[in-house]
């Protein structure tokens, strides 16, 4: 049995689009929240979207009570301070079906845990906030700029953390009546800068001293610790510090994430991102603080306990559908194995199957991507740990070959060489890439993997200065073809620009608020561009063409400059066997017409071309539709590709 086959026998069963009404127990006996969609992971378009970014559903929680009003911009214009974004405003465009018209089915949110909320010394020494999310400070609350005092019906929540849990569950049972998912950002590595290093040994935390937040690396570990206290930036002790009770729910904590010695104290290290060497597990990402996940602290075992549990509370009782994992190459190994083994046990079967487990791996090595997708003691334990990872390799290869100054294209090869990767790639250690055994819902690492094309890091937004209007479009239309679970970040619907960004320039620039406070952008403006017309038909595609979502991907030609189709991609997606599920897809990054001659169909494997036929495109809002293509058995006539666009052809037998 060849690799693809294989491959499609892991990921078919692309189910109908349902929303499921049963409960379900987990092995803690806790009833899980009614209501979460029931369809497969492969299924899915996800959205990413920075909650912080998006629209200011409700002013009143701005400047929360007692927080420092200098963090928050009105006028939406530092990325560096918080911009009114919150649940709210996410629920609001719920409400209004904005998400079920883009074709999105599960919003991945940025960490909603209370934060730190500002540190004054950060990448290049500038001030920040935590706007971002990913500065926990309470791993079990939600941070007090996303919630409301009141519900959408305009009854109170009760006050403090309980009420603002019952927001967020509130929102997650909004999002699940829509038929949408949600995926929770979580960090496990880092803290907030919690605690200082006290430089002076006077115990006195002075916020403009640049060595009580970042301290030089070194392999062992600082002593002179101290936990900050400004509550108005909210740096304090981290929580919680024991059990819990929230929700009529006791959530048990050892209190191993609460204290000084489990965390690294070993002070930041400026190239610690491309390190491969430990050092990037061990040292603080700027003034951050890093959790100790060695296996050999004495605190392993709590501390992979009380995540846990944590994490299953969020699930269980809030109704959380999936985790994106943050920073997992800066973690031990060995702290995955557990971590992940643990919280499918504590959740039980039948919960955890439904849960995605994604981790973000920063790199563009599929050697070093699909590695966490493998237990530590593989080949003893074959079983996954991670359920998938983000497509890193995937997300540079479109970058590569779209993504040009002024409008030109670059290497097709190279988004056709990071799908072999993933597909049927082997690596150094004579094995998959990635994980072929398949997880409790059936299905494999490579299947759930997670493309993408921008993001909210220094990878920034797709279009910045100098890249035309269509690029994102070409890209979002690989990204939608392609197998794996595609993630949109948010603003790509519109084609939304960077001004600020650059090319081949690391950035965060692009972190701007969508719908913004001025009314330059709008939801109904949003919707009649190109790029959102495009998309809404590109999902639209996906959900009625399951070869689209899970069919086995073939290859067919990768045009050469020399070859005089420069710039040109085309594929098929369909089940083997299956005529009738042949999908063609055909992207032109040219700035001309590329007419490409030659190409056979027999590589796509299991089917038999009859002597004629003819591939009818779909028509695509937003790009030309080309002509019909007709087939002579199995070679395809001549297809003609208006410049830049993409096309995506059935077969008709």
């Amino acid at each position: 049995m060849s690799a693809v086959m294989k491959w499609i026998q892991c990921i078919r069963g692309a189910l109908p689009v349902l929303i499921g009404c049963a409960m379900i127990v987990s092995a803690s006996g806790t009833w899980a929240v009614e209501g979460r969609p029931d369809r497969p992971w492969t299924d899915d378009v996800i959205y990413f979207v920075m909650t912080d970014r998006f629209f200011d559903g409700d002013p009143s929680n701005n400047i929360p009570e007692g927080s420092d009003p200098a963090l928050y911009d009105p006028d939406q214009q530092s990325i560096n301070l918080y911009h009114g974004g919150d649940l709210r405003g996410l629920e609001r465009a719920i409400q209004s079906g904005y998400f079920n018209r883009l074709g999105v089915t599960a919003l991945w949110l940025t960490p909603v845990v209370k934060n730190a909320w500002r540190s004054n010394y950060d990448l290049g020494d500038e001030s920040k906030t935590g706007y971002h999310g990913y500065w926990a400070q309470d791993f079990l609350d939600i941070d007090p700029h996303l919630t409301s005092a009141e519900r959408l019906d305009g009854t109170a929540y009760a006050e403090g953390r309980e009420g603002r849990l019952e927001h967020y569950r509130d929102f997650i049972r909004l999002a699940h009546d829509h038929g949408i998912k949600v995926i929770q950002d979580v960090v496990t590595n880092h803290a907030g800068p919690v605690f200082f290093y006290d430089v002076a040994g006077d115990g006195e935390f002075d916020p403009n001293n640049r060595e009580q937040w970042i301290m030089p690396f070194r392999q062992e570990p600082y002593e002179n610790v101290v936990w900050m206290n400004k509550p108005e930036w909210n740096l304090r002790r981290v929580e919680p510090t024991g059990p819990t009770e929230v929700l009529g729910v006791t959530v048990p904590q050892s209190g191993a994430i609460s204290r000084l010695e489990s965390f690294s104290r070993r002070g930041f290290s400026r190239d610690s991102l491309g390190k491969r060497d430990g050092e990037e597990v061990l040292c603080d990402f700027f003034a951050l603080r890093t959790y100790d996940t060695s296996p050999e602290a004495p605190h392993f075992a709590d501390l992979v306990s009380d995540f846990v549990e944590i994490k299953a509370f969020y699930i269980e009782t809030l109704g959380v559908d999936g985790l994106r994992i943050d920073t997992v190459k800066h973690v031990h190994h060995e702290f995955w194995d557990a971590f992940t083994e643990g919280l499918r046990e504590r959740l039980g079967a039948d919960l955890a199957a439904r849960v995605l487990l994604f981790g973000e791996v920063y790199d563009g090595d599929p050697n070093v991507l699909g590695r966490f997708t493998y237990r530590s003691d593989w080949p003893e334990n074959r079983s996954p740990a991670m359920d998938s990872v983000l497509d890193f390799q995937f997300c540079f290869a479109v970058r590569d070959f779209v993504r040009v100054r002024g409008g030109g294209h670059g290497r097709p090869h190279s988004v056709e060489e990071a799908l072999r990767a993933r597909i049927s790639g082997i690596g150094h250690e004579g094995r998959p890439f990635y994980n072929p055994e398949p997880g409790l819902d059936g299905r494999n690492a490579a299947a759930k993997a997670v493309p993408f094309i921008e993001n909210h890091d220094g990878l920034n937004r797709f279009r910045v200065r100098d890249v035309d209007e269509d690029a994102p479009l070409l890209g979002t239309a690989i990204l939608l073809t392609t197998p794996g679970i595609p993630a949109l970040y948010y603003g790509s619907e519109g084609a939304i620009a960077d001004e600020h960004g650059e090319l081949f320039q690391d950035s965060e620039t692009g972190r701007i608020t969508l719908f913004d406070r001025r009314g330059e952008r709008r939801a109904q403006d949003i919707e009649t561009t190109r790029a959102f017309r495009n998309t809404a038909a590109l999902t639209a595609a996906r959900a009625e063409w399951p070869s689209l979502r899970v069919g086995a991907w073939t290859p067919l030609w990768a045009g050469t400059d020399d070859s005089g189709t420069g710039g040109t991609l085309v594929y098929l997606r369909h089940f083997p066997g299956e005529i009738e599920s042949v999908v063609l897809v055909a992207v032109n990054a040219a700035a001309d017409e590329r007419t490409v001659n030659g190409i056979s169909l027999a590589g796509a494997e299991g089917i038999e071309w009859p002597a004629t036929g003819t591939f009818a495109p779909l028509t695509l809002d937003g790009f030309e539709t080309p002509g019909e293509v007709g087939t002579n058995g199995a070679d395809l006539e001549a297809l003609v590709l208006p410049p830049r666009t993409a096309s995506v052809f059935h077969f008709v037998p």
